[in-house]
């Protein structure tokens, strides 16, 4: 019994810790759970601006919304990297000004009420915003009439609708941000003390003479400096040492070049090609399909061509060819295509019909309205009439449709070709990648010949073995060079050139030399000082890259600036001893000239010195100098003057006083603080609240 009741006990205790255990991994199962989210969510954090954490996600909306705007407004189904970059940086800076200013239009009560609205877009006083977008073309004035029609038919398309509504958001945020900054300025006075020191101050100007004992006339290697020194001069002037954080790097490059074997398969490949080119039925097809670049089906006049070439395509036949040719960096084939009269300029009208929408359906809608108007103008209907009412093109909707007078070239590719090639008065509907114009040539200049030529071209670019080998190269240079040091003995051994990118910041986007470097200045902003990247492909060449220096955001510690602390305790130490001397001198000195001779010195004279000067003629920048100056009496020997360039003496000679009107000065200060007072007031309230910026751990 006694043993079943020992065995009893035992088990109880078995299942008491079994079920603490089994509760303990629950638990911390939830909290590891948790904690990852957590962890997941911090790293998600794209900023944090007044404590608020904004998530990636937020901020990629935002800018995913304003680029399809971009996209609907400008008809576009891509955008450029610069506009990207550009609409980033816009959505960026509006998320700050939301969240910086949210809080204070709250405090103020500042508000649009609709009626506001409504006079800031038809009313009164018209918006900036809605007076650029619907002024009239010709005059530049504000057009009520285009307001109103554009309202009329806004219901009828979506595009027009979002337009008006993000100009609605725009504006009302334009507004409130102007209430609260105009509260600032209108609460900005000038007194007349204000106004007649400063009208002083530019107006009173001082002739005086000095002299100067350089600091550079006492060697730094007789002035001794313990580290006590160093430590207490830092800690003395924190406020110099403020930075931004920043990188510099080191790197290499290796170009992606074509190698001969390259050259000679382009060679090659233009010899292979020239008997069936020169027999195809369409030789502007065959280019299209087969060469390097795209199609050029512009006529050319003699002069148009270089001298060479015109010679040849002017006295050549129709089918004949020119080449091969090496030009630059590949090989071309030219044959004669065609040879017209045709004039350097037409005059044109058009009703463009853009899709209301990136689908099928709307475009097959605005080709069947565009055939539409076309069988209505054919059979009489008004031009003026129909582009006014339905032309989707604001520039010459109002007059008709009329586009004056173009060269070629100057338009889209199908347009342009339409234009010289379709017989004056004849109507046509040409589509382009604005969408649907019905087009009429109502005028035709001067004809001349011309020519129309295909050009087969093969570049000569690196292959992919060729490419393949030279990341090969880099990789291995990457791969065995995993420190500074190493880096730089085996760039120098390889006689690879370093190229040094300083002072990077997080959100740059440029290195100069380096095509979209965006990812190497990423890696700075990751990796530890001394580490080497691995191989980066930029454009034309691989790049590997090594942190020289890397600067945290605050004060920089004193390692880093021990050098510059240094130079400047040696320099105020040299001071110290030059002002005994100058102190010394200047007893029983009547003059600035028996000064000068004491100190072994030289006199220099400066003509109309105003206390906002900034420079001496033969010193340089010296403020502490300048302000002694402005507030001395004449003929009065002062001294010693601690300066950046050495300790002075000076004499004021003669001071003049220039005529000045105080209240006309009043007035310069008062629009001088009210124009700084946008951007000032604005940076301060940032800086209150606090703004963590990431966006280089996502972009």
């Amino acid at each position: 019994m006694a043993t079943l009741e020992k065995i009893r006990n035992r088990a109880g205790v078995l299942v008491a810790v079994v079920i603490g255990l089994a509760l303990l991994a629950f638990i911390l199962g939830d909290l590891l759970s948790s904690g990852g989210s957590l962890f997941n969510r911090a790293q998600m954090e794209v900023a944090k601006i007044g404590g608020t954490s904004i998530p990636f996600e937020m901020l990629q909306a935002k800018i995913d919304e304003s680029e399809n705007l971009q996209k609907m407004f400008s008809n576009q189904l891509s955008l450029d990297e610069q506009t990207v970059l550009r609409i980033r940086e816009q959505v960026w800076q509006d998320l700050v000004r939301t969240y910086t200013m949210e809080d204070q239009y709250k405090k103020l009560g500042l508000s649009i009420h609709p009626d506001e609205l409504f006079d800031m877009v038809q009313g009164r006083n018209i918006h900036p915003i809605i007076q650029q977008q619907f002024s009239d073309p010709n005059t530049g004035q504000l057009n009520k009439e285009f307001i109103t029609m554009f309202l009329k038919n806004m219901d009828q398309d979506p595009r027009s609708k979002t337009y008006w509504l993000f100009l609605e958001q725009e504006i009302q945020k334009d507004r409130l941000f102007n209430k609260y900054f105009n509260l600032i300025t209108k609460g900005l006075y000038v007194t007349s003390v204000q106004a007649q020191r400063a009208l002083e101050d530019r107006t009173k100007k001082v002739n005086f003479d000095y002299t100067l004992v350089a600091y550079s006339s006492i060697p730094d290697s007789s002035i001794s400096v313990e580290g006590k020194e160093i430590k207490n001069y830092y800690k003395s002037h924190l406020s110099e040492y403020k930075q931004t954080a920043s990188r510099d790097i080191e790197y290499v490059v290796f170009p992606i070049q074509p190698s001969e074997s390259d050259r000679q398969a382009a060679e090659e490949w233009i010899n292979k090609m020239k008997d069936e080119f020169l027999l195809a039925d369409d030789p502007n097809q065959y280019v299209t399909l087969n060469s390097d670049s795209p199609l050029d089906s512009k006529y050319y006049k003699e002069s148009e061509l270089t001298d060479e070439m015109g010679k040849w395509a002017f006295s050549a036949k129709v089918g004949e060819s020119y080449g091969p040719t090496f030009d630059g960096n590949s090989y071309k084939i030219i044959r004669l295509v065609n040879v017209k009269m045709l004039p350097d300029s037409v005059k044109a009208r058009h009703i463009l019909i853009s899709p209301k929408a990136q689908n099928q359906e709307a475009v097959a809608k605005a080709k069947a309205t565009a055939d539409s108007l076309l069988n209505v103008i054919k059979r009489g209907g008004s031009w003026d009439d129909l582009a006014s009412r339905f032309s989707d093109d604001p520039g010459s909707k109002d007059k008709g449709g009329d586009l004056g007078w173009f060269p070629g070239g100057v338009m889209v590719k199908n347009f342009d070709e339409a234009a010289f090639n379709l017989p004056k008065n004849e109507v046509k509907v040409v589509e382009t990648n604005y969408g649907f114009h019905i087009l009429q040539v109502t005028d035709r200049g001067k004809e001349s010949r011309k020519v129309q030529l295909a050009t087969l071209e093969r570049k000569v670019v690196p292959s992919s073995t060729t490419s393949q080998r030279i990341y090969s190269e880099a990789s291995q240079f990457a791969s065995s060079n995993r420190t500074y040091e190493q880096f730089k003995t085996a760039a120098d051994a390889k006689k690879l050139t370093r190229r040094v990118a300083s002072n990077l910041l997080a959100n740059d986007q440029n290195i100069a030399g380096l095509e979209s470097p965006r990812e190497v200045i990423r890696w700075a902003f990751k990796a530890e000082e001394g580490d080497v990247s691995n191989v980066f492909e930029l454009a034309n060449m691989y790049v590997v890259a090594s942190l020289t220096a890397a600067r945290s955001e605050g004060v920089a510690p004193l390692k880093q600036v021990v050098a510059d602390v240094r130079t400047k305790v040696i320099r105020d130490k040299k001071a110290e001893k030059l002002a005994a001397r100058v102190s010394d001198a200047l007893k029983g000195a009547s003059d600035i000239f028996s000064v000068a001779g004491k100190l072994n010195g030289k006199v220099e004279h400066a003509e109309n010195v105003t206390f906002s000067s900034f420079t001496l003629p033969y010193a340089g920048f010296e403020p502490a100098v300048i302000g002694v100056a402005s507030v001395s009496s004449e003929g009065k020997l002062q001294g010693p003057v601690n300066g950046n360039a050495g300790v002075y003496v000076l004499a004021v000679t003669s001071i003049v006083t220039d005529q000045g009107d105080a209240g006309m000065e009043k007035l310069r200060l008062a629009n001088t603080y009210q124009s700084r007072a946008y951007y000032e007031a604005f940076e301060a309230l940032k800086s209150k609240i606090g703004i963590v910026d990431k966006r280089y751990n996502f972009y």
